[in-house]
């Protein structure tokens, strides 16, 4: 077939037009981001799981954001981390200048009916996922405790953030699968809030401490027996946890095994990010692009080595399908999960 002059040079100018509007918008990201200051809102005090995982991405992000804009972390503690996705999705700009790093229970929160979730954790615009990690439980040493199922004889006293926080509601499910003793004082700022008030005997233990903290930042007390690993909830055993029960193996039954997951299952997406919905498409595709480069960047890996933390990213469209995956559960499954964490 042969092709006509004419039809070349219009393929040659559409093509041209195509490679200019593309620059066009990259320019037009570059220059809005040049003069900001981009936000990590994390929803823990400093020092915790959460803002340590902020605040490593926040000293990367930024050389892979067109204009490389300044970044920091904002910490806005309260409803253990609520307070700050529900901002970040309802009154914070939506221009591209704010992330959050939200919580495992803000996914299941919405399908649960928890009166202070106000979002669409579809409809927030996600950027990525910078670990899959184990969650467990660890008591103090002072507590006496070795294992999770004491509490069938004795009670537990659990530290947690916010009352709908991870760390609130897996001893609560726990206690109302099993008939367990356990307390749980809630309101702390953050996790690590509550492992000082371990320390100093006001509550025995914390649930929501991750395996990538026992072979990280708390090694060393994990090696000293100072914290005791009392159950994990990960798919499978961690060796971060010892010899410590997985909790699925608790279950008497399937639908015990599918509350768990539904509550459990949420924490192996770790450290999820996002923008809000109405973030326009072109700032959202670069900080996609960027989250990425910076996720898998020499740099932050070996920052997150001289910390111990452990980094296993998963691109924007895996962390929704894993999101997906948690909560394509039967309706019985999930009013039985209510029922079970209700204060």
């Amino acid at each position: 077939m042969r092709i006509s002059p004419q039809a070349t040079l219009g393929a040659t100018c559409a093509a041209a037009l195509l490679f200019a509007a593309g620059t066009a918008g990259a320019d037009a990201v570059a220059d809005f981001y040049r003069s900001r200051t981009v936000s990590v809102v994390v929803g823990f005090s400093p020092g915790g799981g959460g803002d340590t995982f902020g605040r490593l991405l926040a000293r990367h992000i930024g050389a892979h954001i067109p204009g490389k804009p300044n970044v920091i972390v904002q910490n806005m503690p309260g409803a253990g981390g609520f307070t700050a996705i529900s901002h970040v999705y309802n009154a914070a700009a939506k221009d591209g200048s704010i992330l959050v790093l939200t919580n495992s229970s803000s996914i299941t929160a919405p399908s649960m009916g928890h009166r202070n979730a106000r979002w669409d954790i579809f409809r927030f615009q996600w950027l990525g996922n910078l670990t899959r990690d184990a969650a467990g439980c660890v008591a103090s040493a002072r507590s006496g405790l070795g294992t999770i199922t004491t509490a069938a004889e004795r009670q537990i006293i659990f530290g947690a953030t916010g009352s709908s926080s991870p760390s609130a509601q897996q001893p609560r499910l726990l206690a109302h699968l099993f008939g367990y003793r356990m307390k749980v004082i809630a309101g702390y700022k953050g996790t690590a809030d509550v492992r000082l008030a371990m320390e100093k005997g006001e509550v025995d233990a914390v649930c929501a401490f991750w395996a990538s903290l026992a072979v990280g930042p708390q090694k060393a007390d994990m090696q000293s027996g100072k914290l005791v690993p009392i159950l994990q909830m990960g798919s499978r055993k961690h060796p971060a946890f010892g010899d410590a029960p997985l909790a699925y193996d608790l279950a008497r039954n399937e639908e015990e095994r599918q509350i768990m997951r539904f509550i459990y299952g949420p924490t192996e997406i770790s450290r999820p990010f996002a923008v809000p919905p109405g973030v326009p498409a072109e700032r959202v595709a670069a900080l996609r692009q960027a989250f990425w480069a910076a996720a898998n960047a020499p740099g932050l890996k070996d920052d997150a080595g001289r910390q111990r933390l452990f980094i296993d990213p998963m691109t924007w469209e895996e962390t929704v399908a894993a999101f997906r995956a948690v909560l394509d559960v039967p309706q019985p499954v999930i009013d039985r999960a209510k029922e079970a964490i209700r204060r």
